[in-house]
Protein backbone atom coordinates (compact mmCIF):
# COMPACT_ATOMS: atom_id res chain seq x y z
CA UNK A 1 0.00 0.00 0.00
CA UNK A 2 1.15 3.38 -0.77
CA UNK A 3 2.04 6.15 1.58
CA UNK A 4 -0.79 8.04 -0.30
CA UNK A 5 -3.30 5.35 -0.01
CA UNK A 6 -2.74 4.77 3.94
CA UNK A 7 -3.53 8.41 4.99
CA UNK A 8 -6.50 8.64 2.87
CA UNK A 9 -7.34 5.46 4.08
CA UNK A 10 -6.61 6.59 7.73
CA UNK A 11 -8.85 9.79 7.39
CA UNK A 12 -11.71 7.30 6.20
CA UNK A 13 -12.09 6.09 9.10
CA UNK A 14 -13.09 8.89 11.38
CA UNK A 15 -15.28 10.29 8.21
CA UNK A 16 -17.37 7.29 8.20
CA UNK A 17 -17.83 7.76 11.45
CA UNK A 18 -19.05 10.75 11.47
CA UNK A 19 -21.03 10.08 8.74
CA UNK A 20 -22.96 7.74 10.47
CA UNK A 21 -23.69 9.92 13.73
CA UNK A 22 -25.52 12.17 10.54
CA UNK A 23 -27.52 9.48 9.36
CA UNK A 24 -28.80 8.53 12.66
CA UNK A 25 -29.81 12.53 14.36
CA UNK A 26 -33.26 12.46 12.71
CA UNK A 27 -33.39 13.32 9.13
CA UNK A 28 -37.15 12.36 9.58
CA UNK A 29 -37.78 15.83 10.98
CA UNK A 30 -36.48 17.45 8.13
CA UNK A 31 -38.87 15.73 5.66
CA UNK A 32 -40.33 17.63 2.73
CA UNK A 33 -44.52 18.37 3.65
CA UNK A 34 -46.49 14.69 2.12
CA UNK A 35 -47.37 16.19 -1.25
CA UNK A 36 -43.39 16.77 -1.63
CA UNK A 37 -42.13 13.62 0.02
CA UNK A 38 -41.58 10.73 -2.82
CA UNK A 39 -38.19 11.67 -3.16
CA UNK A 40 -37.43 12.12 0.10
CA UNK A 41 -38.34 8.48 0.96
CA UNK A 42 -36.56 6.96 -1.83
CA UNK A 43 -33.77 8.83 -0.96
CA UNK A 44 -33.44 7.69 2.23
CA UNK A 45 -33.99 4.44 1.53
CA UNK A 46 -30.89 4.68 -1.47
CA UNK A 47 -28.74 6.33 1.48
CA UNK A 48 -29.64 3.77 4.09
CA UNK A 49 -28.51 1.00 1.46
CA UNK A 50 -25.38 3.04 0.58
CA UNK A 51 -24.31 3.25 4.49
CA UNK A 52 -24.81 -0.35 4.88
CA UNK A 53 -22.74 -1.41 1.64
CA UNK A 54 -19.64 1.15 2.70
CA UNK A 55 -20.10 -1.08 6.14
CA UNK A 56 -19.30 -3.71 4.01
CA UNK A 57 -16.76 -2.70 1.68
CA UNK A 58 -14.26 -1.69 5.00
CA UNK A 59 -15.56 -4.96 6.37
CA UNK A 60 -13.96 -7.26 3.31
CA UNK A 61 -10.94 -4.89 3.00
CA UNK A 62 -10.21 -5.57 6.50
CA UNK A 63 -10.52 -9.34 5.78
CA UNK A 64 -7.81 -8.76 2.87
CA UNK A 65 -10.81 -9.32 0.66
CA UNK A 66 -10.56 -5.64 -0.99
CA UNK A 67 -10.65 -7.06 -4.74
CA UNK A 68 -13.87 -9.06 -4.02
CA UNK A 69 -15.55 -5.29 -2.65
CA UNK A 70 -15.85 -4.67 -6.46
CA UNK A 71 -19.73 -5.20 -6.74
CA UNK A 72 -20.30 -3.83 -3.62
CA UNK A 73 -18.29 -0.34 -4.49
CA UNK A 74 -20.46 -0.91 -8.17
CA UNK A 75 -23.49 -0.82 -5.82
CA UNK A 76 -22.24 2.13 -3.71
CA UNK A 77 -21.87 3.87 -6.94
CA UNK A 78 -25.11 3.07 -8.17
CA UNK A 79 -26.56 4.44 -5.27
CA UNK A 80 -24.67 7.62 -5.47
CA UNK A 81 -26.19 7.95 -8.82
CA UNK A 82 -29.85 7.19 -8.16
CA UNK A 83 -29.46 10.30 -4.72
CA UNK A 84 -27.97 12.45 -7.81
CA UNK A 85 -30.80 11.63 -10.05
CA UNK A 86 -33.32 12.15 -7.50
CA UNK A 87 -32.19 15.76 -6.63
CA UNK A 88 -31.67 16.77 -10.41
CA UNK A 89 -34.83 15.55 -11.78
CA UNK A 90 -37.45 14.88 -8.68
CA UNK A 91 -40.77 13.58 -9.13
CA UNK A 92 -39.74 12.78 -12.71
CA UNK A 93 -37.06 10.33 -11.45
CA UNK A 94 -39.18 8.51 -8.63
CA UNK A 95 -41.77 7.96 -11.69
CA UNK A 96 -39.14 6.90 -14.06
CA UNK A 97 -37.72 4.25 -11.02
CA UNK A 98 -41.17 2.98 -10.31
CA UNK A 99 -41.83 2.50 -13.89
CA UNK A 100 -38.38 -0.24 -14.25
CA UNK A 101 -39.81 -1.39 -11.02
CA UNK A 102 -43.24 -2.06 -13.18
CA UNK A 103 -41.55 -3.68 -16.20
CA UNK A 104 -38.70 -5.60 -13.89
CA UNK A 105 -41.93 -7.12 -11.92
CA UNK A 106 -43.65 -7.75 -14.77
CA UNK A 107 -40.85 -9.81 -15.92
CA UNK A 108 -40.53 -11.83 -12.47
CA UNK A 109 -44.09 -12.86 -12.52
CA UNK A 110 -44.00 -14.19 -16.23
CA UNK A 111 -40.84 -16.42 -15.27
CA UNK A 112 -43.33 -17.18 -12.29
CA UNK A 113 -46.67 -17.91 -14.16
CA UNK A 114 -44.35 -19.97 -16.66
CA UNK A 115 -42.42 -22.48 -13.42
CA UNK A 116 -45.96 -22.64 -11.98
CA UNK A 117 -44.90 -20.43 -8.37
CA UNK A 118 -47.33 -19.25 -6.15
CA UNK A 119 -47.19 -15.39 -5.46
CA UNK A 120 -49.71 -12.80 -4.19
CA UNK A 121 -51.59 -12.20 -7.40
CA UNK A 122 -53.54 -9.34 -5.97
CA UNK A 123 -50.25 -7.37 -5.07
CA UNK A 124 -48.88 -8.29 -8.48
CA UNK A 125 -51.57 -6.91 -10.13
CA UNK A 126 -51.66 -3.77 -8.10
CA UNK A 127 -47.93 -3.07 -9.56
CA UNK A 128 -49.30 -4.30 -13.21
CA UNK A 129 -52.13 -2.04 -13.39
CA UNK A 130 -50.83 0.64 -12.07
CA UNK A 131 -50.76 3.96 -14.25
CA UNK A 132 -47.19 5.82 -14.47
CA UNK A 133 -46.82 8.52 -16.53
CA UNK A 134 -43.91 8.74 -19.16
CA UNK A 135 -41.57 11.56 -19.27
CA UNK A 136 -37.88 12.42 -20.71
CA UNK A 137 -36.13 11.07 -17.87
CA UNK A 138 -36.86 7.46 -18.73
CA UNK A 139 -34.00 7.26 -20.63
CA UNK A 140 -32.11 7.40 -17.51
CA UNK A 141 -33.06 3.74 -16.42
CA UNK A 142 -29.98 2.42 -17.65
CA UNK A 143 -26.91 2.97 -15.73
CA UNK A 144 -24.25 3.68 -18.50
CA UNK A 145 -26.87 6.94 -19.53
CA UNK A 146 -27.38 8.17 -16.19
CA UNK A 147 -23.69 8.05 -15.03
CA UNK A 148 -22.81 9.54 -18.13
CA UNK A 149 -25.17 12.78 -17.65
CA UNK A 150 -24.21 12.99 -14.05
CA UNK A 151 -20.37 13.25 -14.55
CA UNK A 152 -18.30 13.54 -11.52
CA UNK A 153 -16.30 10.34 -12.69
CA UNK A 154 -19.48 7.76 -11.85
CA UNK A 155 -19.70 6.56 -15.19
CA UNK A 156 -16.04 5.46 -15.33
CA UNK A 157 -16.29 4.20 -11.74
CA UNK A 158 -18.93 2.31 -12.76
CA UNK A 159 -17.92 0.72 -15.87
CA UNK A 160 -14.13 -0.21 -14.13
CA UNK A 161 -15.85 -1.89 -10.78
CA UNK A 162 -18.15 -4.16 -13.16
CA UNK A 163 -15.25 -5.72 -15.16
CA UNK A 164 -14.46 -6.95 -11.80
CA UNK A 165 -17.58 -7.96 -10.52
CA UNK A 166 -18.81 -9.88 -13.74
CA UNK A 167 -16.84 -13.18 -15.02
CA UNK A 168 -14.76 -11.31 -17.14
CA UNK A 169 -11.22 -12.18 -18.56
CA UNK A 170 -10.19 -8.48 -16.60
CA UNK A 171 -10.87 -10.22 -13.03
CA UNK A 172 -10.19 -13.65 -14.43
CA UNK A 173 -6.72 -11.70 -15.44
CA UNK A 174 -5.70 -10.82 -12.14
CA UNK A 175 -4.89 -14.56 -10.62
CA UNK A 176 -2.42 -15.55 -13.38
CA UNK A 177 0.77 -13.82 -15.38
CA UNK A 178 2.03 -15.59 -18.62
CA UNK A 179 5.79 -15.13 -20.41
CA UNK A 180 7.42 -17.10 -22.93
CA UNK A 181 9.06 -19.47 -20.27
CA UNK A 182 6.77 -19.53 -17.16
CA UNK A 183 2.97 -19.52 -15.96
CA UNK A 184 2.28 -17.67 -12.68
CA UNK A 185 -0.77 -18.90 -11.07
CA UNK A 186 -2.04 -17.09 -7.57
CA UNK A 187 -4.63 -17.09 -5.37
CA UNK A 188 -4.06 -13.72 -4.62
CA UNK A 189 -5.35 -10.88 -7.11
CA UNK A 190 -2.39 -8.74 -8.28
CA UNK A 191 -2.99 -5.63 -11.02
CA UNK A 192 0.24 -5.44 -12.52
CA UNK A 193 0.76 -1.74 -11.77
CA UNK A 194 2.24 0.63 -8.60
CA UNK A 195 -0.01 0.69 -5.91
CA UNK A 196 -3.03 -1.64 -5.35
CA UNK A 197 -6.11 0.11 -6.28
CA UNK A 198 -8.31 -2.24 -4.36
CA UNK A 199 -5.97 -1.00 -1.22
CA UNK A 200 -8.03 2.18 -1.37
CA UNK A 201 -11.40 0.26 -0.70
CA UNK A 202 -12.02 2.33 2.98
CA UNK A 203 -11.30 6.02 1.01
CA UNK A 204 -13.67 4.64 -1.85
CA UNK A 205 -16.40 3.52 0.53
CA UNK A 206 -16.08 7.44 2.29
CA UNK A 207 -16.24 8.92 -0.95
CA UNK A 208 -18.95 7.17 -2.15
CA UNK A 209 -21.51 7.17 0.94
CA UNK A 210 -20.26 11.33 1.03
CA UNK A 211 -21.13 12.53 -1.80
CA UNK A 212 -24.58 10.09 -1.95
CA UNK A 213 -25.19 12.03 1.68
CA UNK A 214 -24.49 15.28 -0.02
CA UNK A 215 -27.48 14.35 -2.47
CA UNK A 216 -29.64 13.20 -0.13
CA UNK A 217 -28.85 16.58 2.29
CA UNK A 218 -30.40 18.62 -1.00
CA UNK A 219 -33.38 16.19 -0.37
CA UNK A 220 -34.10 17.77 3.08
CA UNK A 221 -35.59 21.11 3.86
CA UNK A 222 -33.40 23.08 4.86
CA UNK A 223 -30.70 21.05 3.72
CA UNK A 224 -29.59 20.92 7.68
CA UNK A 225 -26.32 18.78 7.01
CA UNK A 226 -24.42 21.38 4.68
CA UNK A 227 -22.16 22.47 7.34
CA UNK A 228 -21.22 18.93 8.86
CA UNK A 229 -20.59 17.97 5.57
CA UNK A 230 -18.48 20.62 4.89
CA UNK A 231 -16.20 19.87 8.05
CA UNK A 232 -16.17 16.19 7.55
CA UNK A 233 -15.11 16.62 3.82
CA UNK A 234 -12.38 19.15 4.80
CA UNK A 235 -10.89 16.57 7.65
CA UNK A 236 -11.55 13.65 5.25
CA UNK A 237 -9.43 14.87 2.61
CA UNK A 238 -12.09 15.94 0.23
CA UNK A 239 -11.78 19.86 1.03
CA UNK A 240 -13.44 22.29 -1.32
CA UNK A 241 -16.74 19.48 -2.01
CA UNK A 242 -18.86 21.59 -0.88
CA UNK A 243 -18.84 24.85 -2.03
CA UNK A 244 -19.58 28.28 0.12
CA UNK A 245 -22.48 28.80 -1.65
CA UNK A 246 -24.31 25.40 -1.78
CA UNK A 247 -26.62 26.63 1.01
CA UNK A 248 -27.44 30.21 -0.87
CA UNK A 249 -28.10 28.58 -4.07
CA UNK A 250 -30.61 26.14 -2.71
CA UNK A 251 -34.48 26.64 -3.00
CA UNK A 252 -36.36 25.67 0.03
CA UNK A 253 -37.30 22.41 -0.55
CA UNK A 254 -33.43 21.43 -0.61
CA UNK A 255 -33.17 21.34 -4.28
CA UNK A 256 -30.41 23.11 -6.19
CA UNK A 257 -32.19 26.52 -7.97
CA UNK A 258 -30.23 25.69 -11.01
CA UNK A 259 -31.89 22.09 -11.55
Amino acid sequence: MTADIAEFNRLAVPGLEALTKLLVGGAADQAPAPGDRRPFLVGWGLVAALHRQAAAVVALHGKGLGHEAAPNRRLMVEYVAHLQWLVRDGEDAVDCMNKAHQFKHTKLREVADDRGYQYDAEAADTVRDAVIPSNPANQYAQMNTLTKSLGGGLFESYVGETQLSHATVTAAGCFYRESDDTVELSLIPTYGIEGDPMEASPFMAFYLLFFGMIAFNNLMVGSPWTDDLKTIGDVGGLAGAIRPETRESQTDDGRDSSD
